[in-house]
């Protein structure tokens, strides 16, 4: 019976230490992605390669297949133009569609700039809403000191035991924690691709057939990017968890935290349209319905 007691705590103690130090690299490994996935700045775009695909000039990369569209948007209009003759369907005058063609030609050609300003644009808000939290709780407002307060608030007992309530927190928040690089990552890849199909949204603007194109594109693009707005907001919250006297509470708290981080961009597409980059997995199904 001894026997049996003393194989049962050999038992688990070895599954605590290798969990433990499971999740203990888990957080590690995580502490110097998750702030530069979650918070685009104008960085996404220093990228040779990058630069490469979209093309520096109307010659080559994707600028060029866009410039190379512009006729058959001309052979378009000129067959419909023809045909409004015929049907009596109300088209845009020559006049109105060389105007709309020139400027939307000009800003197609523009258009790594211009979402660079954008994306410059909402960095900025975001960096203000930061350092706000930054001011009113005098230290960094990042996924870091983020993973380092719910590790303050799980130990607070002392050593971790994932066979207690304290070590399940703990696993769920590891495992959340991984949902979020894998969702962050998944944004920061559509976020370059919408940039590199942005000249295809604004060449779509010089045909009425086609203006809902950007329409789409233009919604996405700004969905994706206005989530780091409100990712800013709920880890400002999260530094207003007080950690002096650490309970259960504030630990489920902690939880909710990382919930609505993973469900960020959910959020953002019910209040704007667009599409959602949350990742559904078997070891992450807990944060996700």
């Amino acid at each position: 019976m001894e026997n049996s007691i003393k194989l049962s705590e050999i038992i688990f103690k070895s599954i605590n230490e290798l969990l433990s130090s499971l999740l203990s690299s888990i957080d590690n490994s995580i502490y110097s992605f998750l702030d530069d996935l979650a918070f685009i700045d104008t960085s996404i775009l220093s990228n040779k390669y990058f630069e490469k695909i979209f093309g520096s000039n109307s010659a080559d990369g994707i600028l060029l297949i866009c410039n190379s569209l512009i006729l058959g948007f001309i052979i378009y209009y000129a067959i419909a133009f023809l045909i409004s003759h015929l049907t009596y369907s109300k088209i845009d005058t020559p006049k109105q569609f060389v105007f709309k063609a020139i400027i939307f030609i000009i800003i197609m050609n523009s258009s790594l700039w211009i979402c660079e300003q954008v994306i410059f644009i909402i960095s900025i808000i975001t960096k203000v809403i930061l350092s706000i939290g930054q001011s009113l709780f005098s230290t960094d407002i990042s996924f870091s000191n983020f993973i380092n307060n719910i590790n303050k608030t799980i130990y607070f007992s002392g050593e971790l035991n994932l066979f207690s309530f304290n070590g399940i927190i703990k696993t769920f928040t590891s495992f959340g924690l991984i949902n979020l690089i894998l969702t962050y990552s998944l944004r920061y890849i559509m976020v370059q691709i919408f940039i590199l199909i942005s000249p295809f949204a604004f060449l779509s603007l010089v045909s009425n057939s086609t203006d809902w194109f950007f329409k789409v594109w233009i919604k996405t693009f700004l969905s994706l990017l206005f989530v780091q707005i409100l990712i800013a907001l709920i880890l400002l919250l999260s530094f207003s968890i007080p950690l002096a006297n650490s309970s259960n509470f504030d630990s489920i708290l902690f939880i909710g935290i990382i919930y609505a981080l993973t469900k960020a961009n959910g959020y953002m597409k019910e209040l704007f349209g667009g599409i959602s980059t949350t990742i559904n997995s078997n070891l992450t199904s807990i944060f996700n319905n």
